[in-house]
């Protein structure tokens, strides 16, 4: 085998579970009311229409997918294929990506090789899917493959990819405060990159159509009243039975409500400890910086939290955190990924769990005790670095002269 064709290998073969994967979907889920109008505008070449469409994603995520919708000129299940594929292809290239960083920190072949496999076969991806959130994929792939960049001294790459992030779906601001934590400079370069390259996104929508902008960020922005066995709130719900007409039919069912403050507190709170917890290490390591893999630890810490405390949760919410676990083993100098496989093997549970005959308390029993088990892991990890002593050195927007680049 040439030298170019060992090298194309990777990317020919993610390329090629990704097509696989897509052609396995068998329905769109919420793809159909949620995406399906914005990028049908787009690909018919309607931009007026499109950015009057009020896809509840940011126009990062249509923007992909709208190419690949137009090229195969289908509709329905057929287009929701197609407008899967790129997101998929992101997951396997992040995974490309900390497959050679795991080489370059003289990782096995073991783990070369199941570290790029995870992320893109794994139960979340299966799940989002099947729930018509392919962007879900994208977002947390671009989320944690900034991280990466920013771990690997990239500045302009973090910036592109943190921007492109925040663009596909809002909760990548989490991505923020570790990317910049793990570079060694010019963090407020690519703060203000990250932030030039959300605005020229949102920028058309907020100009033609601001009503519709304004709109998706408040429903982006509301935590809802329902909640579902994938929160702390469900043992605090109370239970009404509400009734819907389907198909001319009147049907009845129970639904959990997320108690009153939990639904209008839970989002700043969320918002809070994104920042706060970040700042506690700051002051506890009394440096700005971390390390490449005390980064995507914290990435994934931020991503539990949001998931455990968010009323309205649902499983493939959890795959940044099983995005930024692969990036830590791939991060780490250990030999072999058992985190990563140990999430991956958490993730199956539930995701068996979900599709089986289980009742929601059970299932939120089960959540429950799996996500404090990864807080005490994440948590572990962190205090078990030692803190730095001597004068206090919090440089947070330390090298601002030119380093190196991308």
């Amino acid at each position: 085998m040439t030298g170019l064709a060992e090298r194309l290998m990777p990317y020919a073969l993610i390329s090629a579970i990704s097509a696989w994967l897509s052609l396995q979907i068998g329905s769109m889920g919420d793809w159909r009311g949620d995406t399906w109008p914005a990028v049908h505008q787009l690909a018919q070449g309607d931009i007026t229409g499109y950015l009057h469409a009020k896809a509840m994603m940011g126009p990062f995520a249509t923007l992909v997918q709208a190419p690949f919708v137009a090229i195969s000129g289908a509709s329905g299940l057929e287009a929701y294929r197609w407008a899967a594929f790129p997101c998929l292809l992101a997951a396997g290239l992040l995974g490309i990506e900390l497959s050679k960083a795991a080489q370059r920190r003289g990782q096995g072949a073991f783990a070369r090789v199941v570290l790029p496999a995870l992320c893109l076969l794994n139960p979340l991806t299966f799940q989002a899917l099947a729930s018509g959130h392919p962007e879900e994929i994208l977002t947390a792939a671009l989320a944690v493959w900034a991280v990466l960049a920013a771990v690997e001294d990239r500045p302009w790459r973090t910036a592109l990819l943190l921007g492109l992030a925040i663009a596909s779906k809002q909760w990548a601001v989490m991505a923020v405060l570790p990317a910049l934590m793990a570079l060694p400079a010019r963090r407020l370069r690519v703060a203000f990159g990250a932030a030039a390259v959300v605005f020229a996104l949102l920028l058309p929508t907020l100009v033609v159509a601001p009503s519709t902008f304004f709109d998706v960020q408040r429903h982006a922005a509301s935590a809802g009243h329902v909640v579902g066995p994938w929160s702390l709130w469900y043992p605090f719900a109370s239970v009404q039975t509400e009734t819907y007409a389907v198909s001319g039919e009147h049907l009845a069912a129970q639904v959990h409500h997320a108690p009153p403050l939990a639904g209008a507190l839970s989002h700043p709170l969320i918002v809070l400890l994104w920042l706060l917890l970040p700042a506690a290490l700051v002051l506890r390591r009394r440096t700005f910086r971390l390390q490449g893999d005390e980064a995507m630890v914290l990435l994934a810490l931020l991503a539990l939290l949001r998931c455990v405390l968010d009323p309205v949760d649902n499983l493939y919410y959890q795959a940044p955190i099983l995005l930024a676990v692969v990036g830590w083993d791939a991060l780490s100098s250990r030999g072999s990924p058992y985190r990563s496989l140990a999430a991956a093997g958490a993730a199956l549970l539930l995701w068996r769990l979900a599709h089986h005959p289980v009742q929601p308390a059970q299932l939120n029993a089960v959540y429950l005790l799996v996500a404090t088990g990864g807080l005490v892991a994440i948590a572990s990890s962190f205090l078990g670095r030692p803190t730095w002593t001597g004068v206090p050195r919090i440089k947070l927007f330390a090298g601002l002269t030119p380093n190196s680049g991308d």
